[in-house]
């Protein structure tokens, strides 16, 4: 009887929804349509959580409607534009699937721990889900047999997060407080409550926590802690960085403010947010600032191994969303991540000499994010068609040339020689002082010479965590970005123009890290290895300038 009430009530909303207003539906009979759909939803053994394609009833784009498109045509649905998201797929993810297999091949006594931790922010679903029924946290083998662990960090994670612990560490490492309440917060005030109350039995209402960067650092602040080690290890730290940083918004925001959303969720414009079900618009208020759901981030790479094996990892997505995910993620990196400029040339009795100075553009460390993740500077000199120097080049598997131990490298404030790399990273130790790509295994930082933030400073909000390591001496690494002196020696006779070429590269997979899993025996890490090693490994280019020096 319930099914069949709320069968009755999707096709009865599905005629009538059209002239709907954002006025508040009539009390009698609210109570029973959403009870009726909230017992369909426990029936239906999906508790306080709902797939996202059921949000895609009124939050994907139609033909016949014109809500959720821009000016130009564009699909900005939040459900169109966030299906082919890391955050999406982030279940699907084969680089996290082998990794955590991996490290649970190589402690088996803490496949609980692992993977309990693992799923909170790659299952979130199903995490939360045996929580609330008190139960013990999901293992992988449960995971995968659940439909809605598949949407990954889907609609009804993010949306039905609590205000209440989001900024402390309470929250973090993926402890959101979400309650099986049935209600779903979104950014606009006055929303239409009767269609979503009678599609899914949640009641939308405002909250403007939605919008703060403390709701992605519950999951972007992770904490790992090896058995026996004094204290947690810092896994990432995107949210912490931001708070010490201009960009910080939280207490007195000023002009340079930029929460996580506005770098993230470009903003599309004014549009309606909703169509009905029939694929026609409702009758409800245009909205302002509509921000898209595609997350835009630093992953080209994954976007692009995905699309590649869509069939085999069951990626839901289009060719063509995943393609438009994997360019503005491009477009990102290339035009709002950083800049490089080359200053002070002096050239004489056969020495070239110049800064290159590097600027940090975004709200936290650069890199961020995932451990693995790596930027480095790439410097010719050329006379006419001869390079001179060279520095920084990568191989066809992405390994930079000359540079026997990626993982030692360490920290230069002035070059002189072509494998002195500059390599803006993050290496982490074993209990036994030896570098490890293994998460579970990490206990302290050997390096950490990525770029600060703008305005971080030694005495701001988590400095003791998020402070360089292995800088010391170069003065002017700080907030904002490095200056690199490059002082080199010509080779004899050399006298005519001189073109300097310096770039910054970017990989988030570099090979240290994917040969820390060939040594696996399980299937993951063979199926991911198999995958990784049939993608082209260019690196992506964040920044680049060109300096003609005078003939001599």
């Amino acid at each position: 009887m319930k099914r069949s009430l709320v069968a009755l009530g999707l096709l009865t909303l599905a005629i009538s929804c059209a002239v709907a207003t954002d006025a508040p539906p009539p009390a009698s009979g609210s109570t029973e349509v959403a009870n009726a759909s909230v017992a369909l939803r426990v029936e239906a053994g999906s508790g306080a959580f709902l797939a996202a394609q059921r949000c895609a009833l009124c939050h994907s784009r139609s033909p016949r409607a014109r809500a959720m498109t821009t000016l130009n045509g564009d699909d900005v649905s939040p459900h169109g534009t966030w299906s082919a998201t890391m955050m999406a797929n982030s279940f699907r993810d084969p680089y996290w699937r082998a990794q955590m297999a991996h490290e649970v091949e190589a402690e088996p006594h803490k496949k609980a721990e692992i993977e309990g931790l693992c799923l909170r922010c790659h299952a979130p679903t199903e995490s939360h889900q045996a929580r609330l029924d008190r139960r013990p946290a999901p293992s992988i083998e449960e995971a995968l047999l659940s439909p809605l662990a598949k949407d990954g960090v889907s609609c009804t994670v993010c949306h039905q997060a609590q205000a209440t612990n989001l900024g402390t560490p309470a929250s973090f490492s993926g402890q959101l407080d979400i309650r099986d309440e049935q209600r779903i917060f979104g950014p606009y005030s006055n929303p239409s409550t009767g269609p979503m109350r009678m599609h899914t039995g949640y009641t939308p209402e405002q909250g403007a926590h939605i919008s703060s960067s403390a709701l992605c650092g519950t999951c972007h602040t992770l904490y790992t802690q090896v058995e026996g080690a004094e204290r947690p290890f810092l896994e990432q730290a995107p949210y912490l960085e931001w708070r010490n940083s201009v960009f910080s918004d939280e207490g007195e925001r000023t002009d340079e403010s930029r929460g996580c959303v506005e770098c993230h969720m470009p903003d599309e414009g004014s549009m309606r947010i909703a169509r009905n079900p029939g694929g026609r618009d409702f009758n409800i208020a245009i909205r302002d600032n509509v921000r898209s759901h595609a997350m835009i981030g630093g992953n080209a790479f994954m976007t692009d191994l995905l699309r590649k094996h869509r069939d085999e990892l069951k990626v839901t997505a289009s060719d063509a969303a995943l393609e438009r995910v994997a360019t503005a993620t491009r477009a990102q990196l290339a035009h709002s991540t950083a800049r490089i400029d080359v200053r002070n040339v002096q050239r004489a009795s056969g020495k070239l000499q110049f800064d290159l100075t590097v600027l940090n553009l975004t709200g936290h460390k650069l890199p961020s994010g995932y451990p693995s993740r790596r930027a480095w500077l790439s410097v010719e000199v050329r006379a006419g068609n001869t390079t001179l120097f060279e520095s920084g080049v990568v191989d066809t598997e992405g390994r930079i040339a000359g540079v026997a131990d990626e993982l030692a490298l360490p920290h230069f404030d002035v070059v002189t020689a072509p494998e002195q790399v500059i390599v803006y990273e993050m290496v982490a130790v074993d209990r036994h002082g030896e570098p490890t790509v293994s998460l579970a295994e990490m206990v302290e930082h050997r390096k950490d010479t990525r770029l600060l933030p703008r305005g971080w400073r030694p005495d701001g909000p988590h400095a003791d965590e998020t402070a360089p390591v292995g800088t010391q001496g170069d003065d002017d690494f700080a907030g904002g970005g490095d200056v690199v002196t490059y002082a080199l020696s010509l080779p004899e006779g050399t006298s005519g123009e001189l073109l300097i070429i310096a770039r910054m590269l970017y990989q988030t997979i570099p090979p240290a890290w994917a040969d820390g899993l060939r040594d696996s025996r399980t299937k993951e890490a063979a199926d991911f290895l198999r995958m990784y090693d049939g993608m082209e490994k260019l690196p992506e280019t964040l920044a680049t300038t060109a300096v003609v020096v005078p003939a001599q």
